[in-house]
């Protein structure tokens, strides 16, 4: 699960991901529309900076979608709690593999995709528009892309949030202080407002960590022992003598 570092409150994505997975292994073994306002193309107001949000790091219709519900959740002051549903629901289609192959079946019928989606809203207490937004996907056929919006979104948030997103690699799981030291010292190097940490565990690190940011991934810093061990591999190696 990734770590934000944010002054605002957030719901645990944990919790309502685990309650989704109930209702979806029910729903799948057994809509709300567009609200009116739409996306009008809101400018975003983030710090006193008001622009207009795009995108075009994922595919260019999920692009346009992510960018229409960050408008829209931005402008009623709600971008928060739809990026906690979006990042639920990816979390469970990744690990509910039935769920996620329903909503893709292209055959499956519309009204039974958005009941299913409206009964995990419900049970976990998504906020309003991110129900509608994903019972939209489903009238606009564009349902299969749900996870490259919620890519699209992730990145647009991010970039329209200032949270710089960082990948640490550990020989063992961090606990949470360990993570949350780790961003608060990230957010001092970078200047960034909000911290984002994508955990994962390598255990050839031996000890140690391995934390990759910046734009693609373009700085490293590594601090595992493998990575030190490496390092005097390649010098006695550059200082052996020629055969």
């Amino acid at each position: 699960m990734d770590r934000m570092v944010r002054a605002a409150p957030a719901r645990a994505a944990a919790r309502a991901t685990a309650t989704c997975s109930v209702r979806a292994n029910r729903a799948v073994g057994g809509a709300a529309g567009w609200p009116k306002t739409g996306a009008r193309g809101a400018r975003r107001a983030h710090g006193g900076v008001r622009r207009r949000v795009t995108s075009m790091k994922a595919d260019p219709v999920a692009t346009q979608y992510a960018t229409a519900f960050i408008n829209l959740t931005t402008e009623k002051n709600v971008l928060d709690d739809a990026r906690s549903d979006l990042d639920s629901i990816q979390s469970l289609l990744k690990s509910d593999k039935s769920l996620a192959s329903f909503l893709m079946n292209p055959v499956a019928s519309a009204e039974k995709k958005k009941s299913i989606i409206k009964s995990l809203a419900s049970e976990a207490e998504f906020n309003q528009f991110s129900a509608n937004f994903l019972c939209l996907l489903v009238d606009k056929q564009r349902i299969d892309l749900v996870e490259d919006v919620c890519e699209a979104f992730e990145d647009i948030y991010c970039e329209v949030t200032d949270t710089e997103v960082a990948t640490v690699t550990s020989a063992e799981t961090l606990d949470n202080d360990q993570q949350f030291e780790i961003a608060k010292k990230l957010q001092k190097i970078t200047g960034a407002k909000n911290i984002k940490l994508r955990p994962k565990v390598d255990e050839s690190l031996i000890s140690g960590i391995i934390v990759q940011y910046g734009k693609g991934g373009s700085k490293l810093m590594d601090m595992s022992v493998k990575g030190q061990l490496d390092k005097i591999e390649d010098q006695l190696l550059a200082n052996a003598p020629s055969a």
